[in-house]
């Protein structure tokens, strides 16, 4: 039987009559945002864990991105241009543009290659078998 983790999310305290409690001082405010900081990155490292864990089982998690997204990285991780790849997927260039905004977004990557290295090493774009690293291959 595989465990998964699961994702409480940050708990704030309540009052006497269920009220929500809220920061009454500047350091009350300051220790919720660090808290509220550290729960995302909390969050991000379960979901690194489960990835992690469905990979080392032989299976791949779904994407957190849509069709759209991930067809327009796999263009992107084929060479192709905004123009080419707004062509292929019979599309307008800013809808092209705009899809790979949110995966970048939606992948908490810096730039569209991190985007498309992330979707990679994560198994949402297959490399071809004639194209994978052997080991000892950096690359």
């Amino acid at each position: 039987m595989r465990r998964t983790t699961t994702s409480v999310g940050l708990r704030l305290p309540r009052l006497r009559h269920g009220r929500a409690w809220q920061p009454s001082t500047d350091a009350e405010r300051h220790l919720l945002s660090e808290a509220l900081r550290l729960d995302l990155q909390r969050q991000r490292l379960v979901a690194e864990i489960d990835r992690l864990r469905a990979q080392q089982n032989g299976t791949v998690p779904d994407p957190p991105l849509t069709a759209d997204q991930l067809a327009v990285l796999v263009a992107a991780a084929h060479g192709a241009s905004v123009s080419g790849t707004a062509r292929q997927l019979f599309m307008s260039e800013e809808s092209v543009k705009a899809h790979r905004k949110r995966a970048i977004a939606a992948l908490n990557a810096a730039s569209l290659t991190h985007a498309v290295a992330l979707a990679v090493a994560a198994g949402w774009i297959p490399i071809p078998a004639g194209q994978q690293p052997q080991d000892g291959d950096p690359t």
